[in-house]
């Protein structure tokens, strides 16, 4: 399961940085402010974005180990974050595909 979060988080980072490069927005002064930038220039509702600035700190976690993973803090994630992932493609899909139609 924590790969799998680390995945679903990397993916979503990847699109949000590619999306800040090719709409030539600002640069984030910390990875963790990737998701901020696209809340500010409404590319996604704000309040996803900053619940989106925990997922890259807890990937950050699962990547890096800083310290030792809590088997409940993952399952704490899957349970209540899980819903996240689908309204931030849901919000970019909104943005660019069903709104170029």
């Amino acid at each position: 399961m924590e790969r799998l979060l680390q995945l679903c988080a990397q993916v979503c980072i990847d699109i949000a940085n590619y999306l800040i490069a090719q709409l030539d927005l600002r640069t984030p002064d910390e990875q963790t402010n990737i998701f901020i930038i696209l809340g500010q220039e409404k590319i996604i509702p704000f309040d996803l974005a900053e619940r989106m600035t925990g997922l890259v700190r807890f990937r950050n976690i699962l990547v890096h180990e800083y310290v030792q993973i809590d088997d409940r803090q993952v399952y704490r994630h899957l349970k209540e974050n899980l819903g996240d992932f689908e309204a931030f493609a849901q919000a970019v899909f909104d943005r660019f595909v069903a709104g170029a139609a």
